[in-house]
């Protein structure tokens, strides 16, 4: 048996070799062991075994008496005992008494086989770590950028209305100062004066500051008078009869109305011409003296 140094959760099972005329058969006893967790390779005359159970796992390595053929091996496994027949290679076995051994599950695998297998299951694992370790830097990158994105999406929608806030609170500002002046306006208007003339003034010159306010933000007055009466952007709170007019055309204004981004703040009130519609003659039952005559 070759002892080698092992892992101290590791257990060495109780192995026993008996060499027969065919071969040899090799014994151990593995408790808490089921047979899916059994490994075993055989190479020349070297036989590693490995097998976890619920009592450890066990691990052995043990010098075989000869090179056994690989074809002729058996394996058995029965109430956690294992049996390995291990034949002879042809031209080794002795003249006396030969008999063939029942091959119950064929065993073709070599150590330096399973140690190639193991290095490249190594490199496979390596490379998908390091593939998965990519992926994740990639996904916390993404993470990162889309929230920088979102913050700075965010931080320029707040700039652009706080402009526009700036932009509507300074053009009202001057309405109130112009409110102020006319409010002096009448309050000088006691001591005499063309108090009239100034307030007309200082009326006109809100309604400036206010429609050039409006155009600066983009809102719009509606046009009205002449065009055909759209109820998108008009309500008719009146209606005419003019012949020479064509129907559904609106003939004044009463209030106007605005519209921002091609939608109505508040439409505008018209007066909207209708069509006098031709009536019929009424009949009655009474009947003239022409009426009797043309009979």
């Amino acid at each position: 048996m070759i002892m080698a140094g092992r892992d101290p959760q590791e257990r060495e099972p109780t192995t026993e070799i008996v060499e027969t005329p065919e071969g040899a058969r090799v014994t151990v006893e593995l408790p808490g062991v089921t047979q899916e967790a059994i490994r075993i390779a055989v190479s020349r005359d070297i036989l590693k075994l490995e097998a976890d159970g619920t009592r450890g796992r066990f691990s052995t390595i043990q010098a075989l008496p000869f090179e056994p053929d690989p074809d002729g091996i058996s394996v058995t496994f029965s109430q956690g005992v294992l049996d390995i027949i291990l034949a002879r290679k042809q031209g080794e076995l002795c003249q006396e008494g030969e008999r063939s051994v029942p091959v119950v599950s064929p065993i073709d695998a070599s150590l330096e086989q399973m140690e190639k297998e193991m290095d490249g299951l190594r490199m496979e694992l390596s490379r998908i770590s390091e593939e998965k370790r990519s992926l994740e830097e990639r996904v916390i990158f993404l993470q990162k950028d889309y929230q920088n994105q979102r913050r700075r999406h965010e931080g320029e929608k707040e700039a652009v209305a706080d402009r526009r806030i700036e932009e509507l609170a300074g053009g009202l500002i001057d309405v109130l100062d112009s409110f102020k002046l006319a409010r002096e306006s009448l309050e000088r208007s006691r001591d005499g004066g063309n108090a009239l003339e100034r307030m007309k003034k200082g009326i006109v010159m809100i309604e400036n500051q206010v429609t050039a306010l409006f155009q600066r933000i983009g809102i719009s007055k509606i046009v009205t008078e002449g065009q055909h009466f759209d109820p998108n952007f008009h309500e008719a709170v009146g209606s005419s009869e003019d012949g020479g007019t064509e129907d559904e055309t609106i003939v004044k204004e009463v209030t106007a109305g605005y519209v921002y981004k091609e939608k109505a703040l508040r439409p505008a009130q018209v007066i909207v011409n209708r069509k006098p519609q031709e009536e019929a003659p009424i009949k009655t039952g009474r009947t003239t003296k022409r009426d009797k005559g043309k009979k």
